[in-house]
């Protein structure tokens, strides 16, 4: 988990966050409610995984407005 929380403040450190296209407050604590009363562990791996690619998901979007934004893509 160190090396995980070593990767993002790097990169965070170099890149501005855009709240647009971040995992929300409810979005957080759904996926939290659904880890705690997973009912074994394949269960919350899968969870996990989910919220994982949610997270790919939204920063893939994030990736393409900021390339439409600089003129880089067209929509």
């Amino acid at each position: 988990m160190d090396k995980i929380k070593k990767y993002v403040e790097r990169f965070f450190s170099l890149t501005k966050k855009n709240s647009e296209y971040g995992m929300s407050f409810s979005e957080l604590e759904s996926g939290m409610s659904e880890v705690i009363c997973a009912t074994d562990a394949n269960g919350a791996f899968s969870i996990i995984n989910t919220i994982f690619n949610f997270g790919y998901a939204k920063g893939y979007r994030a990736a393409m407005a900021e390339m439409r934004k600089k003129g880089g893509m067209k929509a």
